[in-house]
């Protein structure tokens, strides 16, 4: 019995569901021989020949899988090594599959003790070519964020199961276990509301004029439940080689992601090695019994991030942010069983391989060892050098965020990782622009960047999907959401922008993080705003869209802001002035909360400016300055926005 060749018509309607396949194989069995191997799922389901990842892992879950002899169908793909689970459901086979090996689809074979047959096919493909993909990001980016489900729906509405709709009564289920984070990362919790893949596509059009240069998704692994329900924000995996279907398929992905390629916009996927979901089938039937770290006890994560950079922490301290469970229900994967690890160094590799990926953003950081990020992020790197990956890890302080931050040995690990979500800075925005704390919060946190080797590749953001909006914490006030906006597009940084911030989008009614996953108006049926077209945005949604495109627009014309270096000209608690510089040209910001007086006099004296130096406004609707021969620059009657640029003697004009 070979189940991969069973014909898909007459598999039940149940076979939609994560697990299907062991209902299915048991009933197999059932029907011939007890003891015959039979495979239903092969992880990676496909590989590359000539792929830096040579030594391969291969998982096949099905059953009668314990006591197998497994051949390969040539010599030049050697099985080296195989381990079974006792109960028969899972056999680990390691391949060495060599540079010359033939690509095709390759038929092993597995004999049982009896003389069964059994067996699996693994497609090697040739290696695509890597011009346009795995380009990493920087500080010349400004990245997207958006979640699949809450911003578009596009595509035949035929090809996406049925749910109900975002606004009718039904669009509420229970939550099959616990709630997540903030209540939101449990299975189940607010349905999903029909966004997916093909609705992104749609709307690359409005996120290129926009200006943003790519676009990072939450999770798009299935996420699915048994009766379809499952967590519509995507980080409770349930396959973890499987698009979520209420999304759309691998083949949507692919192609949304060579339409961004063709606008100039990149892709960067949310990864999730921390845990996967509650309904994933290994919870029941881990494949090892170190695939989770605590499998009985289950202990609730603290997030203590503060203990894993204090070098005076009790181990026992530090374990329970490395081994507990994400909010008590999303089972945490033991990266120390190196079964674990080589699985998920490859899953990663898979995706980035088979969607042509740019970057990822790793879920939940901190809560996995030093020394699984090591051997993790050197594999991606000896196959994507220029991949980039950020690291969400809501430290509080430089302090403790730079103990990640790689090119550094500690505790006798380099991470090797390139940039981390910068939550202090996001913290401090929040409060200078949401509550009117002192602009010089916003200096205390950047006069920490010699903490870290790369301050620039650090992401700063206003807001993200686990939190409150900006503009709800700023209860709507125009002036500092265009101030926020205005600081995070132009100080020393990557960026990040939440989608609807530049629309100015608050938070949804009721409590909780789904309030902050509120649908991009206009992407879903039914709407009867259209905030993609210029007539769905009026007054002052206007205002934040017309200010965030011409900031975004004229970022990408100013080197200065996209990789120059930076000098703090004035710091007081309603105003602050700062430069951003390259050789070639000068970008003056001023942040003025303080009123139209007195007049704003900075000093340039000491930055080697010479006298005369023409200093253009942004908009061009201000008098232009110039430096006088003292090294002074004079603002009569400040703006709350001042932006004016300059070209360098000797530089562009």
């Amino acid at each position: 019995m070979h189940l991969l060749s069973f014909p898909t018509r007459f598999l039940p309607v149940c076979s939609r569901r994560p697990g299907w396949w062991l209902s299915a194989l048991l009933l197999a069995c059932a029907a011939t021989t007890e003891a015959a191997p039979v495979v239903g799922k092969v992880e990676p389901p496909n590989w590359w020949v000539g792929h830096s990842r040579h030594s391969l892992q291969v998982l096949l879950t099905g059953t009668g899988l314990e006591n197998v002899h497994a051949a390969s169908p040539t010599s030049r793909i050697e099985i080296t090594s195989q381990q079974a689970s006792t109960n028969g459901h899972y056999l680990f086979l390691y391949l060495e599959i060599r540079p010359d090996a033939p690509p095709g689809r390759h038929h092993f074979t597995l004999a049982g003790p009896d003389g069964d047959q059994g067996g699996f096919d693994l497609p090697l493909e040739r290696r695509p070519d890597p011009a346009g993909r795995a380009q990493g990001f920087g500080p010349g980016d400004v990245i997207y964020l958006l979640m699949p489900d809450r911003f578009a729906q596009g595509g035949a509405a035929t090809n996406r199961p049925a749910e109900p709709g975002p606004n009718s009564p039904a669009a509420t289920e229970p939550a099959p276990t616990g709630g997540g984070r903030r209540g939101g990362r449990g299975g189940g919790g607010p349905s999903y509301h029909g966004g997916n893949l093909a609705g992104i596509q749609e709307h690359l059009d409005y996120l290129q004029e926009l200006g943003v240069t790519g676009l990072w998704m939450t999770p798009i692994y299935q996420n699915s439940g048994p009766g379809r329900r499952g967590a519509y924000h995507g980080y409770s995996t349930t396959d973890y080689y499987a698009v979520e279907p209420h999304f759309g398929t691998l083949a949507d992905l692919q192609s949304l992601v060579a339409a961004a390629h063709h606008r100039g916009l990149k892709i960067v996927q949310d990864q999730v090695a921390n845990h996967c979901g509650p309904e994933h089938p290994w919870v029941k039937d881990p494949p090892t019994p170190t695939w989770f770290n605590n499998p009985v006890t289950r202990p609730r994560n603290n997030f203590d991030i503060n203990a894993l950079a204090d070098p005076y922490a009790r181990p026992s301290r530090r374990a329970v942010p490395v081994r507990g469970w994400f909010a008590g229900s999303l089972p945490d994967l033991n990266q120390d069983d190196p079964l674990v690890r080589d699985y998920e160094i490859q899953n990663a590799l898979w995706w980035v391989g088979v969607a042509g990926l740019d970057g990822i953003r790793q879920d939940t950081y901190p809560y996995v060892d030093r020394a699984f990020w090591e051997v993790w992020q050197t594999a991606l790197d000896a196959e994507y050098p220029r991949l980039g990956c950020v690291a969400e890890i809501t430290a509080s302080t430089p302090a403790v965020l730079s103990f990640f931050e790689g090119g550094v040995r500690r505790e006798g690990h380099d991470t090797h990782l390139r940039a981390a979500l910068d939550f202090p800075l996001h913290q401090a925005t929040q409060r200078v622009f949401g509550t009117n704390a002192p602009l010089t919060d916003l200096v205390a946190v950047l006069a920490q960047d010699s903490l870290f080797l790369h301050p620039e590749r650090l992401v700063t953001f206003m807001g993200n999907h686990d939190e409150p909006r900006i503009a709800t914490i700023a209860k709507g006030d125009l002036g500092n959401l265009l101030l926020a906006a205005t600081f995070t597009l132009t100080t020393r940084r990557t960026v990040h922008l939440y989608y609807g911030e530049e629309l100015g989008l608050r938070n949804g009614p009721g409590s909780g993080d789904a309030t902050y996953r509120v649908n991009f108006p206009g992407g879903f049926p039914g709407d009867t705003n259209n905030a993609f077209l210029p007539a769905g945005r009026t007054g002052e949604t206007a205002q934040v869209y017309d200010w965030t495109r011409s900031l975004l627009h004229f970022r990408l014309a100013h080197p200065a802001l996209r990789g120059g270096g930076m000098v703090n000209l004035l710091t007081q608690r309603d105003r602050y002035a700062y430069l951003r510089r390259t050789a070639d040209e000068e970008v003056l910001v001023v942040l003025n909360r303080a009123g139209a007086t007195p007049a704003l006099s900075l000093d340039l004296g000491d930055l080697d400016l010479p006298a005369g130096l023409r200093f253009t406004s942004f908009p061009p609707d201000r008098p232009d300055l110039t430096l006088t021969a003292e090294g002074r620059l004079v603002i009569p009657e400040p703006h709350p926005i001042e932006l004016y640029w300059a070209a360098r003697p000797g530089g562009p004009r």
